[in-house]
């Protein structure tokens, strides 16, 4: 049995930025506010795209990337995913690289934009929230084994 480990990397000021984000969007809004930032979607769906997950298994990633009050249902972010127009997908891989032909694969999201990398990127740690992703490819879905913060 084979897996593929992904090391997922994303600039903690980005985070916080989702909630900052968060507040402008509901400063002016009307009825019910909302409850995650359209900065937070777009990222799953880049996420998504990438790593060709079920909504389940993207909803499991960000529970252990961000606080358990901050994560979408994965119902939710699915419908909100589905009602992403295609000019607002602005997160594309500056270099792509397919994730299941290689052992281990960087994805680093930070003010650059969202990057991979075939080895491991030089940055202060502290700056960043790291996961470290065993996913079994499979040829209908891909199934995730393990998720650990490093």
């Amino acid at each position: 049995m084979r897996f593929v480990e992904v090391n997922l990397h994303v600039a903690r000021m980005l985070i916080e930025g989702w909630l900052a984000e968060l507040e402008t969007m509901n400063k002016f809004k009307d009825g019910r506010p909302f409850k995650y930032s359209k900065g937070l979607i777009e990222f799953a769906a880049a996420l998504k795209d990438i790593l060709r997950v079920s909504y389940r298994s993207l909803c499991n990633i960000l529970k252990a990337l961000l606080p358990a009050e901050n994560v979408p249902h994965f119902i939710t972010l699915q419908q909100r995913i589905a009602k992403l127009e295609p000019e607002d997908r602005r997160l594309s891989v500056k270099n792509p690289l397919n994730v299941y032909n290689r052992k281990r694969t960087h994805i680093v999201y930070d003010r650059k934009g969202l990057r991979m990398l075939k080895r491991s990127p030089r940055f202060n740690r502290e700056d960043f929230v790291s996961l470290r992703i065993l996913i079994k490819p499979n040829a209908k879905r891909p199934m995730i084994k393990d998720i650990q913060r490093i």
